[in-house]
């Protein structure tokens, strides 16, 4: 049914003038829709992205054709053409020969297009190559058995994370579960799932599945140890992933827990992936020492769509430079510890803000705090902090501690 939803798709696109290099926006929540759709524009040798925030109307992006199937509460965007299901019906004409659709120009032609979360600064447009989102699929291929397993997942159709697993899943034999609520997963038999820890956190932190399930993955932010201890009361093993749009999935922290209760982590590296923390200059640093972390893979986005000063910050020498900050421990392990832009220098001695504001929040007494770097009218740049002192505390005493601390 997939197969003959995308081919009645791919022709009906076809009769409006997709072709090689068209962009279709597509405006839906059905995740059978979004497949079809994206399987579409590959017969076609076009480009897809879904019609979010506001990308219709900025005209960063040329779009030849806006397909909503009112799925999705809102006005349609203006221009946009009604998906109905007719547009899924096979033609009544007879069929003598099968039909015949283009597919990419050049294995580096964009096919998908996804906005980052602007987690390296003002949102842009990332498009993927036909190239590199079939190296994508390889990459999860390799991670799991997906013959017969059965994935599902608390992300909308539009997480490009989603549509990767999804894809993967359907081209070796799995199936995608859609709109199944957790307390239902063990009964449909699922072997995989897949989370952004903040959806964890408000789905599945309270709830326990048993028996457990053998594993989710959670994507899109760094995830807290008690929300990881938590989940192994549900899941055999957590990944907690490292990964960005530009990037994809680059490694994850396998979590399992031990016979005594403890947590048991080990980084393992996606196929093909290369982490390095590096300082300014790009030199790599020695084991334990925070730095700047770049990474390299066969499946790299080239570069952000009309924002070259974006692309050359981001992209250098076929490594991608993400704004984080992490180490490597003695272990093999790899800790992300904050971003490039939450790190102070202080002539030359560089300092960890996240690092610091957990310091003092440590101190018997202080409720909250933040620390921060605090203009002078001569354009220098002066190191503060602010502190939410408990009423019944001895402030001078929580200074005084807090002054040490740091």
């Amino acid at each position: 049914q997939l197969a003959e939803a995308s081919l009645a798709l791919a022709l009906g696109l076809q009769a409006r003038g997709i072709g090689q290099g068209a962009t279709l926006a597509l405006r839906t929540q059905d995740p059978a829709v979004a497949l079809a759709s994206l399987l579409a524009t590959a017969l076609l040798g076009a480009r897809w992205v879904f019609a979010q925030g506001n990308l219709i109307d900025s005209g960063r992006l040329k779009i030849d054709l806006i397909l909503d199937d009112g799925s999705l509460p809102g006005a349609p965007p203006h221009g946009a053409v009604l998906l109905t299901e007719s547009w899924f019906a096979p033609t009544s004409a007879p069929v003598t020969t099968p039909p015949i659709f283009p597919g990419f120009k050049s294995p580096d032609s964009l096919w998908m297009i996804s906005q980052t979360s602007g987690t390296t600064g003002t949102p842009k447009l990332v498009g993927l190559p036909y190239r590199v989102l079939l190296a994508r699929l390889e990459a999860n291929t390799q991670r799991l058995d997906w013959r017969g397993l059965r994935m599902a997942s608390l992300f909308p159709v539009s997480a490009p994370v989603w549509l990767t697993y999804a894809l993967t899943a359907l081209l070796h034999g799995g199936s995608v579960l859609t709109e199944t609520a957790p307390n239902d997963w063990q009964k449909m038999g699922t072997g995989f799932a897949l989370a952004s820890p903040a959806q964890a956190q408000k789905l599945l932190s309270e709830v326990v599945l048993q028996p457990k399930l053998p594993l989710i993955q959670l994507s899109g932010g760094p995830a807290p140890e008690i929300l990881v201890k938590r989940l192994l009361q549900s899941f055999e093993t957590v990944w907690v992933g490292y990964g960005s749009t530009e990037g994809f999935n680059a490694l994850s922290n396998v979590k399992t827990l031990a016979v005594g209760g403890q947590v048991l982590s080990q980084t393992v590296l996606s196929p093909g992936v290369q982490i390095e923390v590096v300082d300014e200059t790009g030199q790599p640093l020695p084991v334990g020492q925070e730095g700047q972390i770049r990474l390299t893979n066969p499946y790299l986005a080239p570069g952000y769509i009309d924002a070259p000063t974006a692309t050359e910050a981001s992209f250098r020498d076929g490594w991608f430079h993400p704004g984080d900050l992490g180490r490597w421990d003695a272990d093999g392990q790899f800790h992300i510890s904050g971003r490039t832009n939450e790190q102070f220098n202080l002539g030359g001695q560089k300092l960890n803000a996240q690092l610091m504001d957990f310091v003092l929040m440590g101190i018997p007494g202080v409720r909250d705090a933040i620390c921060f770097m605090l203009p002078r009218p001569d354009g220098s740049e002066s190191l503060r902090a602010f502190l939410s002192i408990a009423p019944e505390a001895d402030w001078t005493e929580v200074q005084a501690e807090a002054r040490m601390a740091l």
